[in-house]
């Protein structure tokens, strides 16, 4: 089974070494340079064939299998691997949206003073 570029770039930021194991589809579009619908569609395709498997943790995360990993170490696919694919840590999201508060007035309650 031939995989298309982006099912190999897909599988071998999961096949990295790094931790962790198992990656959420916005770390592979970072690490790959893919838009998420693109993971995505690869993600299926690499699950259809038994080279990911989705894990039942919360946000969904994704991870190779044995299967997948000899099959990225392959000489065809090796390359991919040499590539210069980075996964950052992983950083939980803390951009808040501002208080009510510090929200500047709109300007229907100030014609509605004046």
């Amino acid at each position: 089974m031939a995989l298309t570029e982006p099912e190999a770039k897909v599988l071998a930021a999961l096949s990295l070494p790094d931790l962790p194991a198992a990656r959420t589809v916005r770390q592979l579009c970072t690490a790959t340079g893919l838009t998420s619908g693109a993971a995505r569609r690869a993600l299926h395709h690499l699950s259809g064939a038994g080279l990911a498997l989705a894990t039942r943790h919360t946000p969904a995360t994704w991870q190779a299998t044995h299967r997948g990993r000899l099959t990225i170490h392959t000489p065809t696919y090796r390359d991919y691997l040499a590539s210069t694919l980075t996964v950052p840590e992983h950083r939980p999201r803390t951009r808040r949206p501002p208080l009510c508060s510090q929200l500047s007035p709109s300007p229907r309650s100030a014609q509605a003073k004046t």
